[in-house]
C-alpha cells in the first residue's frame, strides 16, 4: 500500500487523511515489516493497511507520547467486574482499526490439519 491508497481507503478518517506523507510513510514501513505475506495471503495490503493506521490512530491518541491503557473492570452500584485479555491483544483494543486488523487476522481459516492455507509450503525430497 502506497501513500495515496493510504489516504483513499482511510479518507473519512480526517486525523489519519491530512497526516503528512513521511509519518504515513514511516507507519507503512513498520506495518509492512509486521504484517506477514505468509499468513495473510491475498489480504496483506488489507492489513497492512488497518495496522498502519491503527499505529498511527494510537499515536495521534497520545499525543505526548505516552501509552495509554485500557480498562480492565468496571465498578457501578456497589457491584464490579474485572475481565481482561491477553497481553498481546489489548495493543490492538485501543483503536478500531487495531479491532478490525485483529478480527481480519482471526478470520483467517485454518484447514484440516490446523495450518493458515496462506502458508507457503517449503517441501524437500532426497534423490
Amino acid at each position: 500500500m502506497d501513500i495515496q491508497a493510504f489516504r483513499q481507503k482511510f479518507a473519512v478518517d480526517m486525523a489519519l487523511a491530512n497526516l503528512p506523507d513521511t509519518t504515513i510513510q514511516d507507519a507503512l514501513e513498520e506495518a509492512n515489516d509486521v504484517v506477514s505475506q505468509i499468513e495473510f495471503g491475498n489480504l496483506k495490503e488489507r492489513a497492512v493497511g488497518l495496522y498502519a493506521a491503527h499505529i498511527l490512530k494510537v499515536e495521534i491518541n497520545s499525543k505526548n507520547g505516552t501509552a495509554y491503557s485500557n480498562a480492565v473492570s468496571l465498578q457501578l452500584a456497589g457491584q464490579g467486574v474485572s475481565y481482561s485479555r491477553s497481553g498481546k491483544e489489548t495493543f490492538y483494543d485501543q483503536s478500531i482499526y487495531g479491532q478490525r486488523y485483529l478480527a481480519l487476522k482471526n478470520s483467517i481459516p485454518i484447514d484440516d490439519q490446523g495450518t493458515n492455507p496462506n502458508r507457503l509450503g517449503i517441501g524437500a525430497f532426497v534423490i
